[in-house]
């Protein structure tokens, strides 16, 4: 019998197109410009829960040391030579109930800053300040509103974190009448 088609021999294709490497390239970038802003918010709010957990373990161990020490901490920038010394007491004094250098430290600020080392012992930073209080036990659960500790800059984009007495976390623009 006489055939008009081609004889069927086996082609082994051992690479890819031009074309095909173009449309690939295309959809990884296409895919990769969508997902970088997803990444940036995932970033973000990440180190916000970081920042908020932070907040809860200096509340916790503030609250053990009242209930031990039957006082708040009675650290006032004005007893120290330096901004280090005061933050190297703060850092002793809650040390024992559980916080580490670290935690007084907001993972966004510490991006902002662009210095990963510095939480060397030599050098210390509170992204949280104390509230003050005077010498009485009870002092620190007097007001419900009146924050233990609040953020040192707004970095999470609604006000500055603040933790109250109830152990909550706020942000100073929700605290505020509209």
């Amino acid at each position: 019998m006489f055939s008009l088609s081609r004889p069927r021999t086996a082609v082994l294709l051992l690479g890819f197109t031009l074309l095909e490497l173009l449309i690939v390239v295309a959809i990884v970038g296409i895919l990769a410009t969508l997902l970088i802003p997803v990444y940036g918010k995932l970033r973000e709010r990440a180190q916000k829960v970081q920042c908020i957990a932070n907040l809860h373990n200096l509340y916790v161990a503030a609250d053990v040391y009242v209930q031990q020490q039957r006082h708040w901490p009675q650290i006032f920038l004005k007893n120290y030579e330096t901004i280090d010394d005061h933050a190297n007491a703060w850092i002793n004094a809650l040390a024992p109930y559980g916080p580490t250098r670290k935690t007084w430290i907001c993972p966004t600020i510490q991006d902002l800053l662009q210095d990963p080392d510095y939480t060397q012992p030599h050098q210390a930073r509170l992204d949280y300040v104390s509230a003050g209080f005077d010498d009485k036990q009870t002092s620190p659960h007097q007001w419900p509103t009146q924050p233990w500790f609040i953020e040192a800059g707004n970095v999470h984009g609604n006000g500055n974190l603040v933790i109250l007495t109830d152990g909550s976390v706020a942000e100073t623009n929700d605290l505020l009448p509209k």
